[in-house]
């Protein structure tokens, strides 16, 4: 019973030394490193350092607002944001209270461990884990400078749930977890470019997209895909009511950017004649999304080998530049996918009305450059991690990954069912017959 009720105490008086420890002085020591930096990186003026305003914590993150001497700019701590990283981080263990001590020290004790000299230490390292920290920054300035400490990274992994699209009104779908939060991000005012090696995320996130769009705006969207990977890919989209173009092959491509070229300019006519310069102004809200879904195969210099598919590659790349130089406007937005971000496949034209970007790690920093105008995308950790940019706002976020099951249950009721090739009157219908008149032609796929 002394026994019970002096390991009982000793737990006890462990555990609150521990909080109070962690408590008392694990934010106080950033903000101290936080000072150290900046005053080692010289960011200060005539002596004078910048100065802690407030802190406030968050279930993710501490916030620190300091005030900054006059003479300096919020860029100039910008450009320092790897050394404040790496400031709070050196030589950082943290070391975690944990009751699986209990058992240990049951044993130290029944096995006559017990030493005077040693006491101390055994007890800790009984009671005690060692868990290496990994803290990053957010920096922001509103006249204050403000910076946010994470002590956990972005999570890995995250499964799309039907909570993210809570909120998502007025042309909004969730873009992925920033660490503060899921993302919310306005769509169909810009052209998009999703650039992203293989598996890193590319190809999920645009059947995210699409499959939320339709979820929330069924009426109000219509898509033109060009997969000319064999429509592998985006061939579960092929048979809704929303799809208005589907190519697989580069001749078909040619024929479904005609059409959309045609149509864009019968908007731009309408609204010449009516004296306005938007599809908007006119009352049309309905929204047209062209997706590219690997741009590098209608690129007439990455695919040259094929000779005589030239002329056709290079039609596709002029209708292409055309629908990223007008199309905005007339509500015709291109979501332009690839995984070989180079000027051959992104050209100015495409790329100069580019404002909306999501990057997932690439090969190189010569592709960074090209798709953000940046390195960094080449460092990026793991799939399903992006940097994105909307207009000159920056962020890092892990985008949720959708489920095909997902997809399908979502995108059912928008399958039309087309009659078989051998009934030429037939009608298309979306329910099907007892006697199987019509025919399902969809092709069902495990996609990567």
């Amino acid at each position: 019973m002394i026994l019970e009720a002096l390991s009982t105490s000793l737990l006890g008086g462990l555990y609150l030394v521990a909080h109070t420890k962690q408590k008392s002085s694990r934010k106080m020591e950033d903000h101290e490193k936080i000072i150290s930096v900046a005053d080692a990186c010289n960011l200060k003026v005539h002596g004078n350092s910048i100065r802690l305003h407030r802190k406030t914590s968050e279930e993710r993150f501490v916030e620190y607002v300091y005030q900054i001497p006059h003479g300096l700019s919020f860029k100039k701590f910008e450009d320092h944001i790897n050394e404040f990283e790496d400031g709070l981080n050196i030589k950082k263990r943290d070391y975690v209270f944990t009751k699986k001590g209990i058992k240990k020290l049951w044993r130290y004790l029944r096995d006559n461990h017990y030493n005077r000299v040693t006491l101390k230490d055994d007890l800790y390292s009984m009671f005690f884990e060692k868990v290496e920290s990994s803290k990053n920054i957010k920096m922001s300035f509103d006249g204050m400078l403000h910076i946010k400490v994470f002590d956990k990274g972005l999570p890995s992994h995250i499964e799309f749930d039907d909570q993210f699209l809570s909120k998502c009104t007025d042309w909004r779908i969730p873009l992925g977890d920033n660490g503060e939060r899921m993302l919310k991000w306005k769509i169909g005012r810009e052209h998009m470019a999703i650039a992203g090696g293989t598996r890193q995320g590319k190809t999920q996130f645009s059947k995210m997209l699409i499959t939320t769009l339709i979820k929330l705006y069924p009426d109000e969207v219509a898509f033109s895909f060009i997969d000319l990977k064999g429509g592998v890919s985006m061939n579960r989209f092929k048979h809704l009511k929303q799809t208005s173009g589907f190519a697989d092959e580069i001749q078909d491509a040619v024929t479904v950017l005609d059409k959309i070229y045609a149509d864009m300019k019968s908007m731009e006519a309408l609204c010449r004649d009516k004296g306005v310069e938007t599809a908007n102004e006119l009352g049309f809200t309905k929204k047209h999304f062209i997706v590219i879904d690997e741009a590098a195969e209608l690129s007439p210099i990455i695919k040259k080998n094929k000779a005589d598919e030239l002329k056709f590659r290079q039609h596709c790349e002029m209708r292409l530049s055309e629908i990223a130089r007008l199309g905005a406007g007339f509500n015709y937005i291109l979501l332009f996918a690839t995984q070989y971000p180079t000027a051959d496949v992104m050209n100015k034209d495409i790329k100069s009305n580019i404002n909306q970007i999501v990057c997932f790690k690439l090969r190189s920093g010569r592709q960074s450059q090209t798709v953000l105008d940046k390195w960094g995308a080449e460092k990026l950790e793991n799939p399903g991690r992006a940097l994105v940019i909307d207009g000159v706002t920056n962020h890092k976020v892990q985008v949720p990954l959708m489920s095909n099951s997902y997809i399908d249950s979502v995108i059912k009721p928008h399958i039309i069912i087309k009659p078989r090739k051998d009934d030429e009157n037939a009608e298309d219908n979306q329910k099907g017959t007892a006697g199987g008149r019509y025919s399902l032609l969809i092709e069902e796929t495990e996609l990567s």
